[in-house]
């Protein structure tokens, strides 16, 4: 996806500045989850069914990124790209859990665990629902009369963010494995990442962006710390 940001209000965002006012975000704000996951492996079904339940809670933005280190067991994930192999990466590293695999998920940018349904990844989910970041910013995604996606960003000075966009297509795609360890299955994936875009840096401040919305129907916005840190805060749009 080309990314054209058309206005940029920025109190600690890295861009010139303009008139805008921030909108207070939610109280609770949702829960950001990433499976990580690949077509070419045996448990990742489970957890694609998995995250297609929480995808339909309004607390959860749910997030299904495909790596490719599968692919050389005969099966190229069809939607995989190195950049989110690189960004599991990055978490393993960021949260000292050197070893990475599949499925896997990671909550929030600050914790990470086996991607199956069980009762720790779901006292997991409940835990994350009650912390909220320290000084979090409020963020407000909507789509405007032109079809065109307005953020709003506030929030105290913090010391190197990023605001990030995840484009992905919402709802369920069935794909039928033709070789590999999942032959003969057909897959049911949801809110598939099709790429994931950094739109600007964060300092704090107050923010107003404006940019095209993602021909893909959907994206998540959050900002999260730099070196693959906590999100701090996120909302999601759907066409």
């Amino acid at each position: 996806m080309r990314l054209a940001v058309f206005a940029l209000l920025a109190g600690g965002l890295a861009g010139p500045a303009a008139s805008g006012a921030a909108q207070a975000a939610a109280d609770t704000p949702p829960v950001v989850v990433e499976l990580f996951a690949s077509q070419g492996c045996p448990n990742c079904p489970k957890a694609e069914a998995f995250l297609a339940q929480l995808a339909r809670r309004a607390d959860i933005i749910a997030l299904s990124f495909a790596v490719d280190y599968w692919d050389y067991l005969g099966w190229r994930d069809t939607f995989a790209k190195p950049a989110f192999t690189a960004r599991q990466y990055a978490y393993g590293r960021a949260l000292h859990k050197p070893r990475v695999y599949t499925p896997q998920i990671v909550l929030n940018g600050r914790s990470i665990h086996h991607g199956l349904p069980g009762r720790a990844l779901r006292k997991a989910l409940a835990r994350a629902a009650r912390e909220r970041a320290e000084n979090a910013p409020s963020l407000h995604a909507r789509l405007n009369a032109d079809g065109a996606l307005v953020l709003d960003i506030a929030g105290p000075a913090v010391t190197g963010a990023s605001v990030w966009m995840a484009a992905y297509t919402p709802g369920a795609q069935t794909v039928r494995i033709e070789a590999g360890e999942n032959r003969g299955k057909t897959l049911l994936q949801v809110n598939i990442v099709s790429s994931l875009t950094r739109i600007a840096n964060w300092r704090g401040g107050q923010a107003h962006l404006v940019m095209p919305m993602p021909a893909e129907g959907g994206c998540a916005i959050f900002v999260q710390m730099d070196g693959q840190g906590p999100i701090l805060a996120a909302a999601r749009v759907q066409a």
